[in-house]
């Protein structure tokens, strides 16, 4: 939803949940109270427990949201992935945009979502905002396979969302951003032409 399409108060619990996220990511879920987040959201006390009654439900919504925005995130890759049928070198770089964006622009979320997922057992959620985020991530390893000329079997698509799960933490963690993208586009580059059947007649890019 686009910010002129939201009200005030979704744009101040919009806020609210972005704050939150980046305290997560600079010192971690303990460090979530409604002052600090008030503090990072630059907003009273008040307005954060007029929004969220208490610590554990706006730790909850942070996930819920953060879940929705990763779904999303999955949705545009797939389309993306469907205008290049075949071609494996515009393909690589789609999924290395992905990886480098988790090394740069989206680190902060990134780390903050590592963290909230080992929350997860101990937290009231949004069950079907997560099994959407799934079925985006499955559909766009899916709509991948189908681009390189492959069928979309389960153990594949779940293989190369392991494979890109493994590059997503690998650009988070690394002290070396600028070295992520060259390693995921040397490994991917090779993956997806490994996976184009010996017969299949679409350019390798």
């Amino acid at each position: 939803m686009t910010s002129t399409a939201m009200s005030r108060g979704e744009l101040r619990r919009s806020s609210i949940l972005d704050a939150t996220l980046r305290v997560i990511a600079l010192e971690g879920v303990r460090a979530v109270t409604h002052r600090r987040v008030a503090t990072e959201a630059g907003a009273s006390v008040g307005l954060i427990t007029y929004h969220f009654s208490s610590t554990d439900a706006l730790i909850s919504a942070t996930l819920d949201a953060l879940a929705a925005d990763e779904a999303e995130q999955m949705t545009q890759l797939r389309d993306r992935i469907l205008t290049v049928p075949g071609d494996v070198e515009a393909l690589t770089e789609m999924l290395v945009a992905e990886v480098a964006e988790r090394a740069g622009a989206r680190r902060d979320r990134a780390i903050a979502g590592y963290a909230l997922t080992l929350e997860i057992p101990r937290l009231t959620i949004d069950r079907l905002l997560f099994d959407a985020w799934e079925t985006a991530a499955e559909d766009a390893y899916a709509a991948l396979l189908e681009a390189l000329g492959r069928d979309p079997e389960r153990p594949m698509v779940e293989f190369l969302e392991s494979t890109m799960d493994g590059l997503f933490l690998f650009a988070t963690i690394s002290r070396e951003p600028e070295t992520v993208s060259v390693a995921a586009r040397a490994g991917l580059s090779q993956l997806l032409r490994s996976l184009v059947p010996a017969d299949a007649a679409a350019p390798l890019g």
